[in-house]
């Protein structure tokens, strides 16, 4: 009987040690993917400066995210497919593993979610620069307009 007991004690505490590293990868992804956010913002406002560079940032940003969108949903065609393969293995699991892959699935689910929520705000959003365009035109048409030479 204590054979069975020390097995049981290493799979729990195997267990505990994959939920710790699949929440740890998981957070990694989330906190990559914040700064990314951030450092996109911070782009945006610096080229939005740049009038010469901000009209092609736009044509850039609409073809990264075209490509991204692409690359998301290659994503998550792979993640399904490797979770249906997966799928057969984990029901003949022992519990403890079974629950560390179901809680893997889920927060792989919940990290692809958020990446592909991120993707779909980013490209409903007009980038800082084509906003800052549409906001200074009017504005410099009507100076010039008055004889205003400044610019």
């Amino acid at each position: 009987m204590p054979a069975t007991t020390d097995r049981n004690e290493e799979l729990t505490k195997l267990t505990e040690l994959a939920k710790g590293a699949v929440d740890t990868a998981v957070g990694l992804g989330v906190l990559g993917l914040q700064k990314l956010q951030v450092g996109r913002v911070e782009l945006q406002k610096r080229l939005v400066k740049n009038e010469a560079v901000a009209g092609r940032y736009s044509g850039l940003r609409s073809v990264a995210l075209r490509r991204a969108c692409q690359f998301d949903s290659l994503v998550g065609d792979a993640l399904r497919s490797v979770e249906s393969s997966l799928q057969p293995v984990t029901g003949r699991l022992p519990e403890p593993a079974r629950h560390v892959a179901s809680v893997a699935q889920a927060r792989i689910d919940e990290f692809h979610a958020k990446i592909s929520q991120f993707l779909a705000s980013a490209a409903a959003e007009p980038s800082a620069a084509e906003a800052t365009a549409k906001t200074e035109r009017p504005a410099k048409t009507e100076r010039h307009a008055k004889g205003d030479s400044a610019s």
